[in-house]
């Protein structure tokens, strides 16, 4: 146990935020950092204090906190630390530790630079005179670890206009943030920094770590416009320094974060509040802290790069064994979304070749209800009760016996697959053969709506149809049925990765979200034109991706080219009939019924390219577990916009 100094306490660690440490590469020798080697880097900590020092009054053993261990002092890469009770707050339950240890560098700087370096009253909208007053922002890197948080908090005053950049693959998720408009940095646009509405820069929240010189700045700025960089080097200091003798309006603030207690305990009560919310990029062990560190050497992290001891991992599954769950199920067939019945159930155990994952998002399928509906039946489900949902993103607590692919704390992606089920409920069981890595690019309900609608989107389109999606091939001409659903949504995408032209079928609502989706030519079903599947165009379709339901052969026909082919997704028993009769009269146009079949190297295709940003998951609604059964009713409903997706 550690010698404790006046006013300090010791602290198990639970979690550990790392941000790229410069103090290894040198950057900040030889004026303090780090005093001596060995040195133990990392200093944002969230714990449970084991033994406090004379003179600590605020804290005792047991409590649970968030503390800044200053840089000079490091330690936190390691199971205990010894923290200053002054640097140190107190950690509501509402934050979980991993939260907690995004805050004290990254979440602290954002606040600092824009209340006291820019000067920004997040809590009013009124200038010196009592005006409303907007304040034009720049976020550079707005995805990154003090990026995001600095678009939340701008946005926390609502009449700041924020503009931000960063890459491709995470614009959605800047937006989500709050931003108003995003630039991406590596086109010619983003590395010019204009915003897009023409906007001129009051301020200026210089996040990235990449050199962008004064030059690019100084013209969108306002006339008082400043720039707060971050990470001065040499180059910002002169520009500083020069701005500051010629009395310019204009100016370059290098800024320095000086941890404040108070500064901390605000905006850990904004996470309690749900004002603010830390993204988490990646998980670490302890054992494997060097890997969370070389990712945040990378500088591509979205969000937060968290390592926690490896016995955190240990505690999670010894504190499931034997205990109860919440899940919903149902008894018998029939009865729809009333029939669906909250329980509380033991959480499973995993066998050999198995994982327990913890649930953080399913989406749900029709074919879920069709089970209940008995449309299925006798194949599913094979016993009563049962616990629907197959399509899951979460991460592993326990593994089973012969597992090597993952261990606890890994992000995946699962599919369970409809004869077992088990998606509706706090941890589930999964088949290591059908799971694979989530990247920390794609959030839990993006991945969770890949499985069974991207793959039968995927498979329609390569297996059945045979389009290469590598663009390559003579170009085939495809109508997509239902195209703004859960399948057909992604049928567009995909589709247009390949050589095609890509005629939709969608409501008159959703007319401008397909097109967004990449489609050529857009038939609303309602009309004459859209109910008879002509092509504007004139074109005749080579494949059909049919994704809707109730419509008749001899509409299809007149449509398909000499050789073409209608992929029915949801065959039903008159398409069946269709099928056999085009075989045994040799028909050259066809009626293929799909069953998809999941594979797990086509799961990791998909999520490469949602990574990429070349596929997106449309999200119509989400449901927490304890509503699940509005989620259900939705997608009886049958309009959604993409995909329902449940939480926890």
């Amino acid at each position: 146990m550690s010698v404790l100094e006046m006013g300090s306490f010791t602290a198990k660690k639970l979690m550990h935020g790392i941000q790229y440490d410069r103090i290894q590469k040198g950057v900040a020798r030889p004026i303090f950092l780090p005093r001596k080697f060995p040195h133990i880097p990392c200093t944002d900590v969230a714990g449970e204090i084991v033994e406090t020092g004379h003179g600590v009054t605020k804290f005792k053993p047991g409590d649970k906190v968030v503390a800044n261990v200053p840089f000079t002092i490091g330690g936190g890469l390691a199971e205990f630390f010894v923290a200053s009770e002054s640097l140190t707050v107190a950690r509501p339950p509402q934050v979980s530790a991993a939260e907690a240890a995004g805050l004290p560098t990254a979440g602290l700087t954002a606040h600092a630079a824009l209340t006291q370096a820019a000067g920004i009253n997040l809590d009013n909208d009124n200038d010196s005179n009592g005006n409303k007053h907007e304040i034009n922002i720049l976020i550079t890197a707005a995805s990154g670890g003090v990026g995001h948080y600095a678009v939340q908090l701008a946005k926390l005053r609502q009449n700041t206009h924020v503009t931000a950049t960063c890459g491709a693959r995470n614009i959605e998720f800047v937006k989500s943030l709050g931003a108003d408009e995003v630039l991406d940095y590596t086109t010619p646009e983003g590395s010019a920094l204009k915003s897009p509405s023409g906007r001129k820069y009051d301020v200026v929240i210089h996040c990235a770590e990449a050199r962008i010189s004064w030059s690019t700045f100084e013209p969108n700025l306002n006339k008082n416009g400043k720039v707060i960089d971050l990470t001065p080097g040499p180059a910002a200091f002169l520009t500083s320094a020069l701005k500051k003798v010629t009395f310019s309006s204009k100016k370059l603030v290098p800024f320095f974060l000086s941890v404040k207690g108070e500064n901390l305990e605000y905006v850990v009560g904004l996470v309690k509040e749900g004002k603010l919310r830390t993204v988490i990029d990646s998980k670490h062990p302890l054992s494997k802290g060097e890997d969370g560190w070389a990712k945040s050497i990378n500088g591509h992290a979205t969000g937060k790069i968290i390592v926690e001891p490896w016995h955190q991992f240990l505690g999670i599954m010894a504190s499931l064994a034997g205990k109860l769950m919440q899940a919903l199920q149902f008894d018998s067939y029939g009865g729809g979304a009333s029939a669906l019945k909250h329980v509380e159930v033991p959480v499973p155990t995993p066998k050999k070749n198995e994982i327990l994952v913890k649930m953080e998002a399913l989406a749900l399928n029709p074919v879920d209800w069709k089970i209940q509906k008995g449309m299925l039946r006798p194949l599913f489900p094979r016993k009563f009760p049962y616990i629907p949902g197959t399509d899951v993103a979460g991460e592993v607590v326990e593994v089973g016996q012969g597992v090597n692919k993952f261990k606890a704390g890994d992000k995946v992606l699962t599919f369970l697959g409809q004869a077992n089920g088990g998606g509706l409920a706090e941890f589930v069981v999964a088949g290591e053969n059908l799971t694979v890595a989530r990247p920390p690019e794609v959030s839990a309900a993006e991945a969770a709506g890949l499985l069974v609608a991207g793959l039968t989107a995927h498979q329609a389109l390569t297996q059945s149809a045979g389009i290469k999606l590598d663009g390559t091939g003579e170009q085939k001409n495809i109508l997509i049925t239902a195209a703004s659903g859960g399948v057909g949504q992604y049928a567009v995408q995909l589709a247009k990765l390949g050589n095609t032209h890509v005629t939709a079928t969608c409501g008159a609502r959703n007319i401008e979200l397909v097109k967004s989706l990449g489609a050529d030519e857009i038939l609303d079903y309602k009309t004459p034109e859209g109910a008879a599947l002509k092509s504007p165009s004139g074109r005749k379709y080579d494949a059909v991706i049919h994704c809707a339901t109730g419509i008749s052969w001899s509409t299809f026909e007149p449509n398909l080219s000499k050789n073409g082919k209608v992929i029915d997704i949801t065959p039903g028993p008159a398409a069946l009939l269709t099928f056999a009769l085009k075989k045994v009269t040799f028909s050259s146009k066809q009626l293929v019924p799909l069953l998809m079949s999941a594979k797990s190297e086509n799961m990791e295709y998909l999520l490469n390219l949602v990574k990429e940003g070349k596929l997106k998951t449309v999200i119509d609604s989400k449901h927490p577990l304890s509503k699940a059964e509005d989620a259900w009713a939705k997608s009886i409903d049958g309009h959604a916009t993409g995909k329902i997706i449940v939480e926890p």
